[in-house]
């Protein structure tokens, strides 16, 4: 008796698996493809980040001027509004590192703050022991001089590595030292 109510039993798993696989497949190939993500380690702490807004990113196809412009707006309201994914840092004086998924490497990507590039243009995975004194400073338009924050943004775009290049996809965070 106890050999049948373990046949059932495992008639019974076999048949929930087959069913959860079952309506797994389609819904996994209804939610398209994957969307790529931007990782930032400090130390031995790292944060992973979708792209900054839904219209800064577009399945891996260029962003649309249309697009780019709802994502540019979606960016400054971001900056703006306070609501950036922050990357804690210990102190002005550290540093930290970016990896990019693969399928964004492969397009090649740069990062850049207020006063111009942090990551030069590349198609590796990879940039590290990135200082953050230059995501922290800013200079002044009218008289030049620079002052040293307790924060900064950072903007990893995938693509448009130069003016001429398409644009594909747009990550934003903010770097904020520990205790400001």
């Amino acid at each position: 008796m106890s050999i049948n109510r373990a046949v059932v039993a495992l008639g019974a798993v076999a048949v929930v698996g087959v069913a959860t696989l079952g309506f797994s497949i389609p819904y996994a190939v209804h939610a398209g493809k994957p969307v790529p993500n931007v990782a930032v380690t400090v130390g031995s702490t790292w944060t992973q980040m979708a792209p900054a807004d839904k219209s800064c990113y577009n399945g891996g196809n260029v962003l649309t001027a249309k697009q780019k412009t709802a994502c540019s707006a979606a960016v400054q309201k971001l900056l703006t509004s306070g609501k950036v994914k922050t990357i804690t840092i210990p102190s002005t004086n550290s540093n930290y590192a970016v990896n990019v998924d693969q399928l964004i490497a492969d397009k090649g990507w740069f990062a850049g703050g207020e006063n111009g590039s942090i990551v030069a243009p590349t198609k590796n995975a990879y940039a590290g022991n990135l200082p953050a004194t230059p995501v922290l400073t800013s200079t002044s338009q009218t008289t030049g001089g620079s002052t040293l924050n307790n924060s900064g943004p950072v903007l990893v775009v995938e693509g448009g590595t130069n003016s001429s290049s398409a644009v594909y996809g747009e990550w934003l965070f903010q770097l904020k030292v520990k205790g400001s």
